[in-house]
């Protein structure tokens, strides 16, 4: 009887981490150009360094710019910390996320950056065809 009650709890473990990591995957990323202006850092309540910022980006398809709050925290900060200068552009992807309400501010959309974003490279393969097709 202890043997089931063990499979059971494993079934529901994996079940878990199952339905955590279909909700990863389902999350999409976007990529954006932004130009960073009023940049401010600090740190979470769990000691996490953070900074956020209002972005300006174009909208694809769009003339004018927009703009939207930005945050970047932890392992996402670390990685575009050194190209985050106010004024200066950043290609970066993230996710839409909703920032609850709190006494100081009402809710609101925000980008989550995830990391840089770096240009799709040609595929090795395409590098030879290339190269044959000038040759010919």
């Amino acid at each position: 009887m202890a043997n089931a009650a063990n499979t059971s709890a494993v079934a529901t473990v994996a079940t878990v981490a199952t339905v955590a990591n279909d909700n990863a995957q389902k999350q999409r990323t976007y990529p954006r150009m932004v130009t960073p202006k009023a940049i401010k850092e600090g740190s979470n309540k769990n000691g996490t360094p953070f900074v956020s910022f209002v972005g300006e980006y174009t909208r694809r398809g769009a003339s004018k710019p927009s703009t939207m709050l930005h945050t970047a925290s932890g392992k996402s900060l670390e990685s575009i910390r050194e190209q985050l200068k106010e004024g200066q552009p950043i290609r970066v992807f993230g996710v839409f996320e909703k920032m609850p309400a709190t006494e100081d501010r009402s809710e609101g959309d925000v980008f989550r950056i995830i990391g840089l974003s770096t240009p799709r490279e040609n595929a090795p393969g395409e590098a030879v065809q290339t190269e044959m097709k000038e040759a010919a």
